[in-house]
């Protein structure tokens, strides 16, 4: 099973608790804005709690069970 990692970069306060609990998959932009580095960054189970962590719920990471659309699984939306 894979996973899509999609942030809504309109609700992300650059917190860095996703930094925290998933430092491979997270990382901040320049605009101080969550963003995906590397959707195989770090294990499925840290990459949820980085989820659940953050405090404005702007992470949502959902299963897919067919293909992965195009070159990369995260989505980085707003």
């Amino acid at each position: 099973m894979t996973i899509r990692i999609v942030i809504d970069r309109e609700r992300c306060v650059g917190s860095g608790n996703c930094l925290y609990w998933a430092p491979g998959t997270f990382d901040l932009g320049d605009d101080g804005v969550s963003v995906v580095v590397d959707p195989e960054g770090d294990d499925e189970e840290r990459i949820r709690v980085a989820a659940e962590g953050c405090p404005t719920r702007a992470i949502t990471v959902e299963n897919r069970t067919g293909p992965a659309e195009g070159p990369d699984e995260a989505e980085n939306e707003g």
